[in-house]
Protein backbone atom coordinates (compact mmCIF):
# COMPACT_ATOMS: atom_id res chain seq x y z
CA UNK A 1 0.00 0.00 0.00
CA UNK A 2 2.07 2.89 -1.24
CA UNK A 3 1.26 6.38 -0.02
CA UNK A 4 0.82 7.65 -3.56
CA UNK A 5 -1.72 4.91 -4.16
CA UNK A 6 -3.64 5.87 -1.05
CA UNK A 7 -3.77 9.51 -2.12
CA UNK A 8 -5.19 8.47 -5.49
CA UNK A 9 -7.75 6.21 -3.81
CA UNK A 10 -8.77 9.05 -1.49
CA UNK A 11 -9.41 11.31 -4.48
CA UNK A 12 -11.61 8.71 -6.13
CA UNK A 13 -13.52 7.38 -3.12
CA UNK A 14 -13.35 10.23 -0.57
CA UNK A 15 -12.57 9.70 3.10
CA UNK A 16 -12.89 8.02 5.47
CA UNK A 17 -12.31 4.46 4.24
CA UNK A 18 -10.78 1.15 5.20
CA UNK A 19 -8.37 -0.42 2.74
CA UNK A 20 -7.86 -4.17 2.99
CA UNK A 21 -4.88 -6.03 1.54
CA UNK A 22 -5.81 -9.76 1.52
CA UNK A 23 -2.21 -10.60 0.66
CA UNK A 24 -1.21 -9.53 4.16
CA UNK A 25 -3.80 -11.88 5.66
CA UNK A 26 -2.50 -14.67 3.44
CA UNK A 27 1.03 -14.15 4.75
CA UNK A 28 -0.24 -14.23 8.34
CA UNK A 29 -2.10 -17.46 7.67
CA UNK A 30 0.96 -19.13 6.15
CA UNK A 31 3.05 -18.06 9.12
CA UNK A 32 0.53 -19.50 11.59
CA UNK A 33 0.12 -22.73 9.65
CA UNK A 34 3.88 -23.20 9.60
CA UNK A 35 4.07 -22.66 13.38
CA UNK A 36 1.68 -25.48 14.30
CA UNK A 37 1.58 -29.21 13.44
CA UNK A 38 0.43 -30.02 9.90
CA UNK A 39 -2.71 -31.79 11.12
CA UNK A 40 -3.92 -28.74 13.08
CA UNK A 41 -7.38 -27.49 12.08
CA UNK A 42 -7.37 -23.70 11.79
CA UNK A 43 -10.79 -22.13 12.37
CA UNK A 44 -10.90 -18.42 11.58
CA UNK A 45 -12.70 -16.42 14.27
CA UNK A 46 -15.18 -14.80 11.89
CA UNK A 47 -16.07 -11.92 14.24
CA UNK A 48 -12.61 -10.39 13.72
CA UNK A 49 -13.34 -9.20 10.18
CA UNK A 50 -16.41 -9.90 8.03
CA UNK A 51 -14.99 -8.72 4.70
CA UNK A 52 -15.94 -11.10 1.87
CA UNK A 53 -12.43 -10.89 0.41
CA UNK A 54 -10.97 -12.13 3.72
CA UNK A 55 -13.57 -14.89 4.07
CA UNK A 56 -13.06 -16.07 0.49
CA UNK A 57 -9.29 -16.13 0.97
CA UNK A 58 -9.54 -18.33 4.05
CA UNK A 59 -12.23 -20.51 2.50
CA UNK A 60 -9.99 -21.12 -0.52
CA UNK A 61 -7.22 -22.19 1.88
CA UNK A 62 -9.58 -24.74 3.45
CA UNK A 63 -9.95 -23.06 6.82
CA UNK A 64 -12.85 -23.77 9.13
CA UNK A 65 -14.83 -20.89 10.62
CA UNK A 66 -15.77 -20.13 14.22
CA UNK A 67 -19.09 -18.28 14.61
CA UNK A 68 -21.25 -17.10 17.49
CA UNK A 69 -24.43 -15.73 15.84
CA UNK A 70 -26.93 -16.83 13.23
CA UNK A 71 -26.05 -13.68 11.29
CA UNK A 72 -22.42 -14.78 11.01
CA UNK A 73 -23.54 -18.19 9.76
CA UNK A 74 -25.78 -16.59 7.11
CA UNK A 75 -22.96 -14.30 6.00
CA UNK A 76 -20.50 -17.18 5.62
CA UNK A 77 -23.01 -19.19 3.61
CA UNK A 78 -23.67 -16.14 1.42
CA UNK A 79 -19.90 -15.98 0.83
CA UNK A 80 -19.88 -19.60 -0.35
CA UNK A 81 -18.47 -21.26 2.76
CA UNK A 82 -19.42 -24.93 3.19
CA UNK A 83 -21.66 -25.44 6.23
CA UNK A 84 -19.52 -28.45 7.19
CA UNK A 85 -16.65 -26.03 7.81
CA UNK A 86 -18.65 -23.91 10.28
CA UNK A 87 -18.50 -24.39 14.05
CA UNK A 88 -21.10 -22.66 16.20
CA UNK A 89 -20.11 -21.26 19.60
CA UNK A 90 -23.10 -19.31 20.88
CA UNK A 91 -23.21 -17.09 23.95
CA UNK A 92 -27.00 -17.18 24.33
CA UNK A 93 -27.54 -20.82 23.23
CA UNK A 94 -31.26 -20.47 22.47
CA UNK A 95 -33.48 -23.04 20.75
CA UNK A 96 -34.32 -20.57 17.99
CA UNK A 97 -30.72 -20.03 16.92
CA UNK A 98 -29.95 -23.77 17.13
CA UNK A 99 -32.98 -24.47 14.92
CA UNK A 100 -31.78 -21.93 12.38
CA UNK A 101 -28.14 -23.00 12.10
CA UNK A 102 -29.16 -26.67 11.99
CA UNK A 103 -31.51 -25.86 9.12
CA UNK A 104 -28.54 -24.35 7.28
CA UNK A 105 -26.42 -27.48 7.61
CA UNK A 106 -24.21 -26.69 10.62
CA UNK A 107 -23.42 -29.83 12.60
CA UNK A 108 -20.58 -28.81 14.92
CA UNK A 109 -21.36 -27.01 18.19
CA UNK A 110 -19.47 -25.71 21.19
CA UNK A 111 -21.65 -25.72 24.31
CA UNK A 112 -20.93 -23.60 27.39
CA UNK A 113 -23.87 -24.17 29.75
CA UNK A 114 -26.28 -26.82 30.99
CA UNK A 115 -29.24 -24.82 29.68
CA UNK A 116 -27.58 -24.57 26.28
CA UNK A 117 -27.08 -28.31 26.23
CA UNK A 118 -30.76 -28.90 27.06
CA UNK A 119 -31.81 -26.57 24.24
CA UNK A 120 -29.55 -28.20 21.66
CA UNK A 121 -30.60 -31.65 22.82
CA UNK A 122 -34.30 -30.80 22.49
CA UNK A 123 -33.88 -29.38 18.99
CA UNK A 124 -31.75 -32.26 17.68
CA UNK A 125 -34.17 -34.84 19.08
CA UNK A 126 -37.12 -33.09 17.48
CA UNK A 127 -35.32 -32.78 14.12
CA UNK A 128 -33.59 -36.18 14.45
CA UNK A 129 -30.22 -34.67 13.56
CA UNK A 130 -26.86 -35.90 14.82
CA UNK A 131 -24.36 -33.21 15.79
CA UNK A 132 -20.85 -33.13 17.22
CA UNK A 133 -20.34 -31.27 20.49
CA UNK A 134 -17.40 -29.76 22.34
CA UNK A 135 -17.73 -28.55 25.92
CA UNK A 136 -16.28 -25.12 26.58
CA UNK A 137 -14.44 -25.04 29.89
CA UNK A 138 -12.44 -22.59 31.97
CA UNK A 139 -9.29 -24.57 32.73
CA UNK A 140 -7.38 -21.80 34.54
CA UNK A 141 -8.49 -18.70 36.43
CA UNK A 142 -5.70 -16.21 35.90
CA UNK A 143 -4.46 -15.25 32.43
CA UNK A 144 -2.29 -12.25 31.62
CA UNK A 145 -3.98 -10.86 28.53
CA UNK A 146 -5.33 -7.68 26.99
CA UNK A 147 -8.77 -9.06 27.81
CA UNK A 148 -9.11 -12.27 29.81
CA UNK A 149 -12.03 -14.67 29.35
CA UNK A 150 -11.04 -16.82 32.32
CA UNK A 151 -11.81 -16.57 36.01
CA UNK A 152 -14.62 -15.22 38.17
CA UNK A 153 -15.25 -12.19 35.95
CA UNK A 154 -15.83 -14.33 32.86
CA UNK A 155 -19.29 -15.42 31.68
CA UNK A 156 -17.93 -18.06 29.31
CA UNK A 157 -17.77 -21.83 29.58
CA UNK A 158 -18.22 -24.23 32.49
CA UNK A 159 -16.04 -25.39 35.35
CA UNK A 160 -14.76 -28.92 35.86
CA UNK A 161 -16.23 -30.16 39.11
CA UNK A 162 -18.32 -27.58 40.96
CA UNK A 163 -21.96 -26.62 40.49
CA UNK A 164 -24.72 -27.03 37.93
CA UNK A 165 -22.63 -25.70 35.06
CA UNK A 166 -19.73 -28.12 35.41
CA UNK A 167 -18.22 -30.92 33.36
CA UNK A 168 -19.14 -33.38 36.10
CA UNK A 169 -22.82 -32.45 35.74
CA UNK A 170 -23.05 -31.68 32.01
CA UNK A 171 -20.92 -34.37 30.36
CA UNK A 172 -23.11 -37.36 31.39
CA UNK A 173 -26.10 -35.63 29.78
CA UNK A 174 -24.51 -35.54 26.31
CA UNK A 175 -26.24 -38.43 24.56
CA UNK A 176 -28.89 -39.23 22.00
CA UNK A 177 -28.24 -37.16 18.88
CA UNK A 178 -25.35 -35.35 20.58
CA UNK A 179 -21.90 -36.82 20.01
CA UNK A 180 -19.30 -35.68 22.53
CA UNK A 181 -16.04 -34.92 20.71
CA UNK A 182 -13.93 -33.17 23.32
CA UNK A 183 -13.19 -29.87 25.02
CA UNK A 184 -12.82 -26.24 24.04
CA UNK A 185 -11.30 -23.29 25.86
CA UNK A 186 -10.49 -19.69 25.02
CA UNK A 187 -8.21 -17.76 27.37
CA UNK A 188 -8.66 -14.21 26.10
CA UNK A 189 -7.22 -11.80 23.57
CA UNK A 190 -3.63 -10.59 23.30
CA UNK A 191 -2.47 -13.39 25.63
CA UNK A 192 0.96 -12.38 26.84
CA UNK A 193 2.75 -15.71 27.23
CA UNK A 194 2.38 -19.20 25.67
CA UNK A 195 2.82 -20.79 29.09
CA UNK A 196 -0.81 -19.94 29.84
CA UNK A 197 -1.86 -22.20 26.95
CA UNK A 198 0.39 -25.00 28.17
CA UNK A 199 -1.04 -24.70 31.67
CA UNK A 200 -4.60 -24.79 30.31
CA UNK A 201 -3.88 -27.78 28.05
CA UNK A 202 -2.36 -29.67 30.96
CA UNK A 203 -5.38 -28.93 33.17
CA UNK A 204 -7.83 -30.24 30.57
CA UNK A 205 -5.84 -33.31 29.62
CA UNK A 206 -5.08 -34.26 33.21
CA UNK A 207 -8.83 -34.21 33.84
CA UNK A 208 -9.33 -36.34 30.73
CA UNK A 209 -6.75 -38.89 31.86
CA UNK A 210 -7.93 -38.99 35.47
CA UNK A 211 -11.56 -39.56 34.48
CA UNK A 212 -10.79 -41.82 31.51
CA UNK A 213 -12.66 -39.60 29.07
CA UNK A 214 -12.38 -40.43 25.37
CA UNK A 215 -11.84 -37.30 23.31
CA UNK A 216 -11.32 -36.76 19.60
CA UNK A 217 -10.69 -33.00 19.66
CA UNK A 218 -9.06 -30.36 21.83
CA UNK A 219 -9.82 -26.79 20.77
CA UNK A 220 -7.48 -24.26 22.37
CA UNK A 221 -9.22 -21.17 20.97
CA UNK A 222 -7.37 -18.10 19.80
CA UNK A 223 -5.97 -15.04 21.54
CA UNK A 224 -2.49 -15.06 20.01
CA UNK A 225 -1.16 -11.52 20.25
CA UNK A 226 -0.66 -9.15 17.36
CA UNK A 227 2.26 -6.73 17.66
CA UNK A 228 0.63 -3.31 17.65
CA UNK A 229 3.51 -1.75 19.57
CA UNK A 230 6.24 -2.73 21.99
CA UNK A 231 7.55 -6.23 22.55
CA UNK A 232 5.13 -9.05 21.74
CA UNK A 233 6.02 -12.76 21.61
CA UNK A 234 5.86 -13.98 17.99
CA UNK A 235 3.36 -16.61 16.86
CA UNK A 236 6.25 -19.05 16.37
CA UNK A 237 6.85 -19.04 20.13
CA UNK A 238 3.20 -19.87 20.82
CA UNK A 239 3.14 -22.55 18.14
CA UNK A 240 6.29 -24.22 19.47
CA UNK A 241 5.08 -24.33 23.08
CA UNK A 242 1.58 -25.53 22.21
CA UNK A 243 2.86 -28.11 19.73
CA UNK A 244 5.28 -29.55 22.29
CA UNK A 245 2.48 -29.90 24.85
CA UNK A 246 0.06 -31.43 22.34
CA UNK A 247 2.67 -33.92 21.10
CA UNK A 248 3.32 -35.09 24.66
CA UNK A 249 -0.39 -35.58 25.39
CA UNK A 250 -0.94 -37.39 22.10
CA UNK A 251 1.73 -39.87 23.09
CA UNK A 252 -0.01 -40.37 26.42
CA UNK A 253 -3.65 -40.44 25.31
CA UNK A 254 -3.82 -41.03 21.56
CA UNK A 255 -3.91 -38.94 18.41
CA UNK A 256 -6.71 -36.43 19.11
CA UNK A 257 -7.13 -33.46 16.76
CA UNK A 258 -6.04 -29.94 17.64
CA UNK A 259 -8.16 -26.92 16.66
CA UNK A 260 -6.94 -23.35 16.96
CA UNK A 261 -9.08 -20.25 16.35
CA UNK A 262 -6.93 -17.26 15.38
CA UNK A 263 -8.76 -14.07 14.47
CA UNK A 264 -6.86 -10.93 15.40
CA UNK A 265 -3.46 -12.45 14.60
CA UNK A 266 -4.67 -13.36 11.10
CA UNK A 267 -6.22 -10.08 10.02
CA UNK A 268 -5.11 -7.17 12.23
CA UNK A 269 -2.28 -6.20 9.88
CA UNK A 270 -4.36 -6.56 6.72
CA UNK A 271 -6.13 -3.20 6.87
CA UNK A 272 -5.42 0.51 7.13
CA UNK A 273 -7.91 3.29 7.80
CA UNK A 274 -7.59 6.60 5.96
CA UNK A 275 -9.08 9.82 7.31
CA UNK A 276 -8.69 13.47 6.36
CA UNK A 277 -7.70 16.41 8.52
CA UNK A 278 -10.71 18.77 8.52
CA UNK A 279 -9.78 21.24 11.24
CA UNK A 280 -6.87 22.32 13.41
CA UNK A 281 -7.48 24.33 16.56
CA UNK A 282 -5.44 25.59 19.49
CA UNK A 283 -6.73 25.19 23.06
CA UNK A 284 -4.73 25.65 26.27
CA UNK A 285 -1.52 25.93 24.29
CA UNK A 286 -2.09 22.63 22.49
CA UNK A 287 -2.72 22.03 18.79
CA UNK A 288 -5.60 19.65 18.12
CA UNK A 289 -6.17 17.91 14.80
CA UNK A 290 -9.83 17.14 14.03
CA UNK A 291 -10.38 14.37 11.47
CA UNK A 292 -13.49 13.33 9.52
CA UNK A 293 -13.88 10.13 11.58
CA UNK A 294 -14.27 9.13 15.22
CA UNK A 295 -12.23 7.06 17.64
CA UNK A 296 -14.70 4.20 17.06
CA UNK A 297 -13.38 3.89 13.51
CA UNK A 298 -9.68 3.65 14.28
CA UNK A 299 -9.28 1.64 17.46
CA UNK A 300 -11.14 -0.20 20.19
CA UNK A 301 -9.95 1.09 23.54
CA UNK A 302 -11.37 -1.79 25.55
CA UNK A 303 -9.23 -4.11 23.45
CA UNK A 304 -6.24 -1.94 24.34
CA UNK A 305 -5.35 -1.17 20.74
CA UNK A 306 -3.08 1.84 20.40
CA UNK A 307 -3.16 3.78 17.11
CA UNK A 308 -0.22 3.45 14.74
CA UNK A 309 -0.38 6.44 12.42
CA UNK A 310 1.31 8.03 9.44
CA UNK A 311 0.62 11.55 8.19
CA UNK A 312 0.79 12.29 4.47
CA UNK A 313 2.15 15.83 4.61
CA UNK A 314 4.40 17.77 2.26
CA UNK A 315 5.91 19.73 5.15
CA UNK A 316 9.36 18.96 6.54
CA UNK A 317 8.59 20.92 9.70
CA UNK A 318 7.50 19.13 12.90
CA UNK A 319 4.76 20.04 15.35
CA UNK A 320 3.22 18.50 18.43
CA UNK A 321 -0.43 17.56 18.10
CA UNK A 322 -3.33 15.84 19.75
CA UNK A 323 -5.87 14.10 17.50
CA UNK A 324 -9.62 14.10 18.08
CA UNK A 325 -12.53 12.73 16.11
CA UNK A 326 -15.78 14.15 14.76
CA UNK A 327 -18.15 12.69 17.33
CA UNK A 328 -20.11 15.01 19.60
CA UNK A 329 -18.91 13.55 22.88
CA UNK A 330 -15.95 14.36 25.08
CA UNK A 331 -14.37 10.91 25.02
CA UNK A 332 -13.70 11.04 21.27
CA UNK A 333 -9.95 11.38 21.61
CA UNK A 334 -7.65 9.36 19.35
CA UNK A 335 -4.33 10.77 20.56
CA UNK A 336 -4.76 12.35 24.01
CA UNK A 337 -1.12 13.21 24.74
CA UNK A 338 0.91 15.42 22.38
CA UNK A 339 2.94 13.57 19.75
CA UNK A 340 5.37 14.93 17.18
CA UNK A 341 4.15 14.79 13.58
CA UNK A 342 4.96 16.52 10.31
CA UNK A 343 3.17 19.86 10.22
CA UNK A 344 -0.33 19.27 8.90
CA UNK A 345 -3.02 21.41 7.31
CA UNK A 346 -6.68 20.78 6.58
CA UNK A 347 -6.96 18.37 3.69
CA UNK A 348 -3.94 16.23 4.62
CA UNK A 349 -4.47 12.50 5.04
CA UNK A 350 -3.77 10.43 8.13
CA UNK A 351 -3.30 6.67 7.79
CA UNK A 352 -4.08 4.42 10.74
CA UNK A 353 -2.35 1.05 10.45
CA UNK A 354 -3.24 -2.41 11.79
CA UNK A 355 -7.02 -1.91 12.06
CA UNK A 356 -8.02 -5.17 10.36
CA UNK A 357 -9.37 -6.90 13.49
CA UNK A 358 -12.63 -5.88 15.17
CA UNK A 359 -12.31 -2.13 14.61
CA UNK A 360 -14.73 -1.68 11.71
CA UNK A 361 -17.22 -3.97 13.47
CA UNK A 362 -17.37 -1.46 16.32
CA UNK A 363 -18.22 1.60 14.22
CA UNK A 364 -21.09 3.61 15.68
CA UNK A 365 -24.16 4.95 13.86
CA UNK A 366 -24.12 7.83 16.38
CA UNK A 367 -24.44 11.17 14.62
CA UNK A 368 -25.88 9.51 11.51
CA UNK A 369 -22.49 10.06 9.94
CA UNK A 370 -21.57 8.64 6.57
CA UNK A 371 -20.15 5.22 7.28
CA UNK A 372 -16.62 4.64 6.01
CA UNK A 373 -16.23 2.71 2.81
CA UNK A 374 -14.60 -0.71 2.94
CA UNK A 375 -12.23 -1.14 0.01
CA UNK A 376 -10.05 -4.08 -0.93
CA UNK A 377 -6.99 -4.06 -3.14
CA UNK A 378 -5.89 -6.99 -5.29
CA UNK A 379 -3.81 -7.06 -8.48
CA UNK A 380 -3.57 -3.26 -8.34
CA UNK A 381 -7.36 -2.95 -8.53
CA UNK A 382 -9.52 -1.42 -5.82
CA UNK A 383 -13.07 -2.66 -5.27
CA UNK A 384 -15.69 -1.75 -2.67
CA UNK A 385 -17.07 -4.32 -0.24
CA UNK A 386 -20.05 -4.09 2.10
CA UNK A 387 -19.56 -2.45 5.47
CA UNK A 388 -20.43 -4.65 8.49
CA UNK A 389 -23.61 -2.55 8.94
CA UNK A 390 -24.74 -3.59 5.46
CA UNK A 391 -23.76 -7.21 6.08
CA UNK A 392 -25.81 -7.23 9.28
CA UNK A 393 -28.82 -5.71 7.52
CA UNK A 394 -28.63 -8.22 4.69
CA UNK A 395 -28.23 -11.14 7.10
CA UNK A 396 -31.30 -10.08 9.04
CA UNK A 397 -33.34 -9.69 5.86
CA UNK A 398 -32.55 -13.21 4.55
Amino acid sequence: MKSLGIESIAKEHSTPFYLIDPESARESFLRIRKSFPENTIIAYATKANYSPSIIKLFSDFGLHFDTFTAGEVKHLLNCGVDAEKIMYTSVTETKEEFEFVLSRGVRFFVIGSLNGLHNLKEVTEREKMNVDVLLRVQPIEHVKAGTSTSGAKSKFGILFDDGKDSVRNVLPKIKGYLNFNGFHFHLGTQVADPRFYVKAIDRVMEYVRKNEIDIKILDTGGGYPFQYSGETPPIEKFGKAISKSIDAWRKALGNFKLIIEPGRSLVAGSTVFVARVVNIKELYGRKIIIIDAGDDMVMVKRHKVEPNIKVLSSSEEKEKYLIAGNLCHSADWIIEEPITLPRVKPGDLIIFKNVGAYVMNHNLPYGLRRKPKVLTIADDEVTEEPHPFDIAYQSNMD
